[in-house]
This record gives structure tokens, C-alpha cells and sequence, in this order.
């Protein structure tokens, strides 16, 4: 009989054939390639030179080869508006309506280089070059680029802020014509003051400022789809994150530490052919519906290229794009490591932006469809890449290939010079004069200016209400709401927005520290979040429209002095929770009846501690009102498998000055562990009296507390029917008044200190302060005055001079005991330690002179002040003095 070999069981491994549907994606990849520059490009011009037949008529017609030339075309003649606009309303400056000889060479240059595009390729679109600005003065569209930094901290830096802010700034409205050039370019300084642009003029307006924040960002000309270029918004679901009402943190459970010796588990012994069969047939219907999903998603592409309207093409737009690693950024650069083990810079990539909406995507998005060019404040380029997508594209400037320069070597990182093998020549060593060609002028628009309250405005008209696919999205500006809405979000059941489902609702600047409602419809139940900072500390609140339905209410406990975190009201019961009470209690339920009388008390503690084996730590205490009963249990003891617990029938009350008599007929006791000790009569009538007296307390808490959950609610409803909005004391939009009161403050202690110090000094006001109600003095109260002033100068002078004189005995001391030292030890030293010592003592000396002569100036001093202080006591009105009061103080003076 052959051995039988038992073998460990081994899954059994099945591999999927990768080429197996290389041939359909081949086939799929062939006809895409075939139609990727003649479908395309035949399509559009067919809907392009449809569309021209239909307006040959027009000025802008593309029927004859002539009139081509004059889309977009420059007036070289240079018309200007000074007699318009020089003493117009408006303000204008010199710039917006004149031209600079140097302006009117870069439009000489850029007509010529139109005209040169136009022939050599006439079926592309026309080129937004110049455009009439607000002064109908044709300016080139890169000198409209006014980069400008803010001083607000959301435009600094953050590409998402400053996007949103254009979008929300200003008002977007949709070119009259739509499918030929726009008609109008003006300035971004201008824009910020009408507010109303179309797509071009916020493109110049969000480049400015992301430029001015240090962004590579450059304006895109070229095609979108219609609901981009509408602004429709219908189809789009709500983009940003929903801030959901905060739920109790529910700390994850902490594993306990494995034991270290444990027996191993059980070898598995069952088959799992079955399972394991299973597992290939999924991954094999996996693999099969991934190469379905990818079939279908290569035709979907396919079907996006097609038309969808016979506008398609040609829907002009302007948004924003990044350029990441472009050579004038002076961001840091992305770099890669080679194959060769070098450190390069990684090729350039964008980023959209579109002005409208300040929605930032990748250049994969299907929301725009060609690029005509794209322009910064250095230079105009023109796209010369055949696509079929925008994501195809490649974001590299200096390729002249893909990128038709105007300005050629413009900005100058964008230079690249080609030298000879042989040649060694570097950037500096290059002569400047060398480079003969036309740069890009400075913008001829005013510095941008953002005043502080049109940014707290943010929204035109204080509001905007966007609605989007089964949402709508409500934003207001701060303090423009008598509630202190800032932003309203509610979500819909269906598309259309007809049947709400929930409402979110953002406050701000509210007195009553409300910041966030959410009402669900359904349910008809609202949740109230609140900051931190409230008397009552409340957190948040969880109720209904329906009163006698449960509401709870949430409290910050570290603020309290009862340390309530939750209150669940019922309309018979009330369960309080707690957190790090120092008896440890956690739960509080009551029941009571409709008319608030407690039926049961139900209230819960933590173990004392966790190394606790004793039998007094009280786990659930009970009191039921209705059957006088206290029933107690206590935490579980060391080895036992149930709980201890005692309860007392409570002994009627005894009369007044008697103490209670204790029967132990009326009290029950449970001992889980027999080995426990046996409570002794006195302990138990110790422990009923400690709950007899709790109950007590009891009583009268929840009184209290009836009373505060009433305050609370009635407060609510006070603060929803009339709310209070409060301001920074440092608001200087709203905080007027108060600045008024507090320079008049401050202009009136000037005053007082100015007057204070040109009138001499007063010495008796002081002295003068217990007689302030009397009208006059008495000869006894005025020379106690007398003396007491002139006592408490001499006393101060005698401490003065005291100091002074011990200053100098010290001075003498040390300068002694220094000299007996140099004396007696003096052949001991080295040069510098000799020369450092007799220095030291020369300093002395030096020291004790000063002191010596401020002493004798200050005697002196003292002793003029002194009579000057006394002439005038003697001379002031205020003091009724006799002469033989003074005589007499002078004579036992002298003695």
C-alpha cells in the first residue's frame, strides 16, 4: 500500500490572460487616432463656416477672404477720448484714456501679428488681442493686468480664497454675443467699483490679484459649453462639505493587554475549495466588468467630442490657469530625480480656475472645450496644438511648436539661447543690447483698492443665492441680517428643489452665541449649536416643534459647577449626565408626575477606583417617593458574581427633637460574597440616615433644577424672537460711538494733565482730604495740618539723606579693606590682575566722591525746599493759623 503524503493545504492560483482584450482596445485606440484631427476639426469648421454663411452680411463675416482680416482688428489710428473724459464724473486718469507712444507701438505690433496669423491660419478663431476699455479706448489686454497685493489675510496667499472672493465680489454676467469677441475689456480697477463684469473682465480681475499674491496665473481665451458660459449651475451638485451637527465623541474602546502564555488555536481542518473557486470566479466577472466599464467609457469619451448644439464651438469664455514650474514663478519649483540619478525640474502642468463660480479643476475637465491663447502681464501666446481635449494640452511656453509667442524673449526666464559646441557664453556675460526686441509695457490701470467695508460686503446686493442640483445655497454679509445669518444651505429630495428635506443655517456675531441651526423637515426637529462663552454654558440643543416631545440639551460640563453634560427632558421624567464629579456620579434620572411631584430617583456612580475590592463603593442608589423605600447597590466586589445590595423601608418620621428609632425589621440585605463582613445595626442606621438626609437634599434639587431648565427654555425663546448681534470693540465700522466716547476720555485727561501741570504744586491737598466736607478750619485742625505736612517733608529728607550716608560708609568701608589688600599681597599679582585691582579701587574712589558731593547738595536742597514749603503753608488761606500757635511751636523747636 502506497504511502499517503498530508500536505499543508495551498489555494488554488488562477491567472487572468492580460492581452486577452488587446485586440478591442487596439481596435478602439485605431479609430479614435483616424478621427483625432480630421472629424474634429472638419466638425468644427463645418459648424463655423455654417454659422459665418448665415452672417455674411455682417462686418464680421468669414465668407471672403478679406473681410477675415478684420475680426479683431486694431485701429491704427489710435483714436483717444480726452475731450470725454478729461473733466468727466468718473475720475478717470490720463492713462485710461490716452495712449502712450509706447502703447501704440505694441498695438502697431500686435495688429501686424494679427494680420500675420489671420493668412497663415485662416479657418482658426480670432484673437482677443485689444479691446475697448471703459474710457472706449482700444488698450492691449496684457497691459490691463494690474498686479496687486491685499492687506486681508484670505487674499494673501490662498489660491481657493482669492477665487471665491472674485466670484462672490462681483457679479457675473454672460456676454451680450456670445459666439463672437467680446466688445469690451475694462480695467479691474473699475470692475471692483461697478461690480457687474463679464467673463474676460474677472479673468483680468482674479489674475491681478493671484498675481500679485505670487501665483503663476495667466488669462485663457478660447470655447466652453453653455452652461458654463450661462453660469447654470442646475446640474451641478452641491460642491462643498456639509457641516453636520457635532455628535458626542464615543471614546474607542481600549483593548486589554494580552495574557503571555496562551494555548494556540485549532488548525483548520475544512475544505475551502468551494470558497477559494468562488474567489476566481468573482475576480474573473471582476476583470470582465472592468473591461466593460473601460469599453464604455472610451465611447463615452467619443460621444463627448460630438456637438451638442450647432453653437457648440463656438461659445467664446475666459477663465484663469495655474501654470505649476513656470519659469517666471517664484514659487518653489517641483523637481524629480531622472533615471540618471539627477535632480530636474518637472515639466510645467496647470490648473483651472473658473471666475465665475471659483471653482478650481484639473485641465481634464470636460466643462471647457478649445484654447485660443493665453496672456499674463509679459506676454501674449497663441495655442498651435491640434486636440481633442483641453487635457491633452502642453503647458510648456517655451516650446515654440506648441506656443506662438508676440513679445519673442518675454518675460526673460522664458529665454532660451542656442550656442554653438564650441561656444561658452553665459547669461551674464551676454551683452543687454544685444537683445533688440519690444517688451511688454506697465500697466496703464490705477493701483486696486478693496475698501474695508465693500470687503465685509463681499455680495453686491448682501446676499447671494446660488441653486444647484437639488440643493440651494444662500450666503449673506455679516450684520446684514437682523438674526445674524451669514449662510442658509437647504437640501432637496429631488432636483428641482420643490420638496425640502433638511435646512442648515450659520450664524455669526450673535450675542446669544448661536452658531448653526439644523431643521429637518421630516422629523420637524431642530439642533441648536452654540459657542462657548455662555452664563449657562449650554452646548447644544435637540428638540421639536411639538413640546411635550423629548428634548435634549447638551451643556459644556468643564464650565459648570455641577458638571452637566446632557439633559434629556421628558414630560414625566428628566435624565441628567455627568462628567468628573467628585462623588462620581454619572446619571440622574427623575420621574415625577404631571404635576412635578418625584414618584423615583434613580442615580448611578462610577467605581471609587479601579483597584476598589470594598463593599461601600455604591453603584445605583434608588428612591421610590410612593412606597418609602431606598434601595441600594453596590459595585461589584472582588470574586463575585452579583451584586450587593441593601434595601430600607423607610421608619415613619419621628416627632420634633427626637431621633429616629431604627428598625432592622424594615431593612433587606444581599450579600453577594458571603466572606464579606456582616454591617453592624449602627452602620446600617448610619447609612439610612445619609440617605434619609440626600433624599432631603434631593427634594430641593430638583426644584432647582425644574426651575433652570424653565429659565433656560424661556431665555431660548427670548433670544429667537428678538436676537441681539454684538461687535468687536476694535470694529471700526460699527464701533463709532464708542471711538467718540473714548477720544473725548482721553482729550479730557490730556486736558486735566496739562492744567495739573502749569498750576504749583499743592501741598496740603493731601493733608486736606478728612476735612473735605467742612467748610473752614479750626486753629487746632489747621496746625495739626501744619505739622503734619512739614514733619512728614523733614521725615523724608532724613531718610534721604540717611540712605546717602550709609551708601558712602559702605563706599569707605570697601575702598579700606581693598587698599590693606593691594598693600599686603601686592607682590603676589600678576600685571593684569594688579593693574584690574587698582583700577577697581580708583572706581571706588570715584564712586565716593559722587556720593560725597550728592550728599552735600541734597542737605542743601533739602533745607531750601524745607522753607520754601513753610513760607508757603504760612501764606495759604486755607489754613486758619494763630500767631502764638506758630510761636509757640517754634520756641519748643528750638529746645
Amino acid at each position: 500500500m502506497p504511502k499517503v503524503l498530508f500536505q499543508k493545504y495551498k489555494k488554488v492560483e488562477t491567472t487572468i490572460d492580460p492581452d486577452r482584450y488587446k485586440a478591442k482596445f487596439k481596435e478602439i485606440e485605431k479609430e479614435r487616432q483616424s478621427q483625432a484631427e480630421s472629424d474634429f476639426f472638419e466638425e468644427e469648421e463645418a459648424y463655423y463656416e455654417e454659422e459665418m454663411g448665415e452672417v455674411e452680411d455682417s462686418e464680421i463675416s468669414l465668407s471672403e477672404g478679406e473681410p477675415a482680416l478684420n475680426i479683431g482688428k486694431i485701429d491704427l489710428s489710435f483714436p483717444e477720448t480726452v475731450e470725454e473724459f478729461q473733466d468727466s464724473p468718473q475720475c478717470y486718469p490720463v492713462s485710461y484714456y490716452t495712449l502712450s507712444p509706447k502703447e501704440r507701438l505694441l498695438l502697431l505690433y500686435a495688429e501686424n501679428f494679427r494680420k500675420q496669423w489671420v493668412l497663415t491660419y485662416p479657418k482658426r478663431r480670432a484673437m482677443v488681442l485689444a479691446l475697448p476699455n471703459e474710457c472706449r479706448v482700444q488698450k492691449f489686454v496684457c497691459t490691463t493686468i494690474r498686479p496687486t497685493a491685499f492687506i486681508y489675510p484670505e487674499l494673501i496667499s490662498s489660491i481657493e480664497q482669492i477665487a471665491k472672493f472674485v466670484a462672490d465680489f462681483i457679479q457675473y454676467e454672460p456676454l451680450e454675443d456670445q459666439i463672437n469677441l467680446p466688445t469690451r475689456l475694462i480695467s479691474p480697477d473699475t470692475l471692483l467699483r461697478r461690480r457687474r463684469g463679464n467673463s474676460y473682465e474677472m479673468a483680468t480681475l482674479l489674475v491681478s490679484m493671484l498675481t500679485g499674491a505670487g501665483h503663476p496665473a495667466m488669462v485663457v481665451s478660447g470655447v466652453a459649453r453653455e452652461e458654463i458660459v450661462v453660469n447654470d449651475q442646475l446640474a451641478i451638485p452641491y460642491p462643498y462639505p456639509i457641516v453636520e451637527v457635532e455628535a458626542e465623541e464615543v471614546p474607542p474602546p481600549v483593548e486589554k493587554q494580552g495574557q503571555k502564555y496562551k494555548l494556540r488555536g485549532l488548525p483548520d481542518l475544512t475544505s475551502h475549495l468551494e470558497e477559494d473557486m468562488a474567489e476566481v470566479h468573482r475576480l474573473k466577472d471582476a476583470e470582465e466588468k472592468r473591461v466593460q466599464d473601460e469599453i464604455i467609457r472610451k465611447q463615452m469619451e467619443d460621444l463627448e467630442l460630438l456637438a451638442v448644439d450647432r453653437h457648440h464651438y463656438r461659445r467664446s469664455h475666459a477663465w484663469v490657469v495655474i501654470i505649476n514650474n513656470a519659469p517666471w514663478s517664484v514659487k518653489p519649483k517641483t523637481t524629480y530625480t531622472d533615471v540618471n540619478g539627477d535632480v530636474v525640474e518637472a515639466p510645467p502642468t496647470a490648473l483651472f480656475i473658473e471666475p465665475s463660480t471659483g471653482f478650481i479643476c484639473e485641465t481634464g475637465c470636460k466643462q471647457y472645450i478649445l484654447i485660443d491663447s493665453v496672456w499674463n502681464q509679459y506676454n501674449y501666446y497663441v495655442n498651435k496644438q491640434k486636440h481633442q481635449r483641453v487635457g491633452e494640452l502642453r503647458w510648456d511656453l517655451r516650446e515654440t511648436n506648441d506656443w506662438e509667442h508676440m513679445l519673442p524673449g518675454e518675460p526673460p526666464e522664458m529665454r532660451v539661447y542656442k550656442v554653438a559646441s564650441d561656444e561658452n557664453i553665459t547669461e551674464e556675460d551676454r551683452d543687454i543690447a544685444e537683445e533688440k526686441h519690444l517688451d511688454c509695457i506697465g500697466s496703464w490701470v490705477e493701483r486696486l483698492h478693496i475698501g474695508l467695508a465693500d470687503y465685509e460686503q463681499r455680495f453686491p446686493s448682501s446676499e447671494k443665492k446660488i441653486q444647484y442640483k437639488g440643493a440651494i445655497h444662500e450666503r449673506f454679509s455679516p450684520y446684514s441680517q437682523r438674526d445674524g445669518k451669514v449662510m442658509q444651505l437647504t437640501i432637496y429630495n429631488n432636483d428641482e428643489c420643490t420638496d425640502p428635506k433638511v435646512r442648515y443655517e450659520y450664524y455669526e456675531n450673535r450675542s446669544d452665541l448661536m452658531r448653526h441651526v439644523k431643521y429637518t423637515y421630516a422629523t420637524d426637529q431642530f439642533e441648536e449649536i452654540f459657542l462657548k462663552g455662555r452664563n449657562d454654558s449650554l452646548k447644544s440643543m435637540e428638540y421639536f416643534s411639538d413640546p411635550m416631545q423629548t428634548r435634549h440639551v447638551y451643556f459644556y460640563s468643564g464650565s459648570r459647577i455641577d458638571s452637566l453634560d446632557l439633559m434629556v427632558v421628558n414630560p414625566e421624567s428628566l435624565v441628567l449626565h455627568y462628567k468628573g464629579r467628585c462623588d462620581k456620579c454619572w446619571y440622574k434620572e427623575f420621574e415625577f408626575t404631571s404635576k412635578h411631584i418625584l414618584k423615583k430617583v434613580t442615580e448611578k456612580f462610577h467605581k471609587a477606583s479601579a483597584h476598589d475590592v470594598g463593599t461601600t463603593d455604591i453603584a445605583t442608589r434608588i428612591f421610590l417617593f410612593q412606597q418609602n423605600k431606598i434601595i441600594l447597590k453596590f459595585h461589584y466586589t472582588f470574586g463575585a458574581l452579583t451584586a450587593t445590595t441593601v434595601e430600607f423601608t423607610k421608619p415613619p418620621r419621628p416627632d420634633y427633637g427626637k431621633e429616629l428609632v431604627y428598625d432592622e425589621k424594615l431593612t433587606k440585605i444581599y450579600k453577594a460574597n458571603p466572606l464579606d463582613p456582616t454591617r453592624t445595626n449602627l452602620e446600617l442606621y448610619r447609612l439610612l440616615r445619609e440617605q434619609l438626609a440626600y433624599e432631603d437634599h434631593l427634594r430641593k434639587n430638583f426644584e432647582k433644577i425644574n426651575e433652570d431648565i424653565n429659565n433656560i427654555f424661556d431665555l431660548r425663546k427670548n433670544e429667537k424672537s428678538d436676537p441681539k448681534l454684538k461687535f468687536s470693540i476694535f470694529d471700526p465700522l460699527r464701533n463709532g460711538a464708542a471711538r467718540a466716547i473714548r477720544m473725548k476720555q482721553f482729550e479730557e485727561e490730556e486736558e486735566l494733565k496739562r492744567e495739573i501741570a502749569s498750576k504749583p504744586a499743592d501741598f496740603l491737598a493731601p493733608y486736606l482730604v478728612p476735612y473735605k466736607h467742612q467748610d473752614e478750619l479750626t486753629p487746632e485742625q489747621s496746625l495739626l495740618v501744619y505739622n503734619s505736612c512739614l514733619n512728614d517733608l523733614r521725615t523724608r529728607f532724613v531718610s534721604l539723606l540717611n540712605n546717602l550716608q550709609r551708601h558712602y560708609e559702605d563706599l569707605t568701608s570697601e575702598s579700606k579693606s581693598l587698599n590693606r589688600f593691594l598693600n599686603k599681597f601686592e607682590n603676589q599679582f600678576d600685571n593684569y590682575d594688579y593693574k584690574r585691582l587698582v583700577q577697581q579701587s580708583k572706581n571706588l574712589e570715584l564712586n565716593k566722591r559722587m556720593v560725597q558731593q550728592r550728599l552735600t547738595l541734597t542737605h542743601e536742597e533739602s533745607q531750601k525746599k524745607y522753607e520754601t514749603v513753610k513760607a508757603s503753608l504760612l501764606k495759604d488761606t486755607r489754613l486758619n493759623l494763630k500767631k502764638e500757635d506758630l510761636v509757640r511751636r517754634s520756641s519748643s523747636a528750638s529746645k
